[in-house]
């Protein structure tokens, strides 16, 4: 079973200075909710390499499975007994940009995770997260 949850959020934020932080790992801890370290192999292309250390203590491989250059990246980790796709997306959106952060669950663990409540906490740190890359981005546009 597969299910997948998502924050999307409209700013008045330029969509490349949104994207810069997605395609630099070393920004990764000040804006995503369960990241405390993250580091490529090489530059950020599909079929490539982020380890990120999550709150858990463990490095994580993460495949980069989908690389838009200014548009969107999308990376698979697979833990013990399920699969998280992570799908960070950014559009021209007006004079600012919309953004979308989205968590896809699948794999033996997902249904356990999904009864016990997981996708409501996770909608509410992906919304946190959203928010928190779009306040860096200003930021560093200003």
């Amino acid at each position: 079973m597969t299910w997948l949850i998502e924050s999307v959020q409209t700013a008045q934020v330029d969509p490349e200075a949104v994207f810069r932080l997605y395609a630099d790992p070393s920004t990764w801890v000040s804006w995503g909710h369960n990241a405390t370290r993250a580091r490529s192999d090489g530059p950020l292309a599909e079929g490539g390499l982020v380890y990120v250390r999550a709150n858990y203590g463990r490095d994580y491989p993460c495949r980069i499975r989908r690389f838009e250059p200014g548009r969107a990246l999308e990376l698979e980790v697979r833990p013990p007994f399920f699969v998280v796709i992570n799908i960070y997306e950014v559009e021209p959106a007006g004079s600012g940009a919309r953004v979308r952060h989205a968590l896809e669950f699948s794999g033996p663990l997902s249904v356990p995770m999904r009864r016990v409540g997981i996708p409501r906490i996770y909608r509410r740190q992906l919304a946190e997260e959203v928010a928190r890359v779009i306040a860096l981005a200003v930021k560093v546009q200003s």
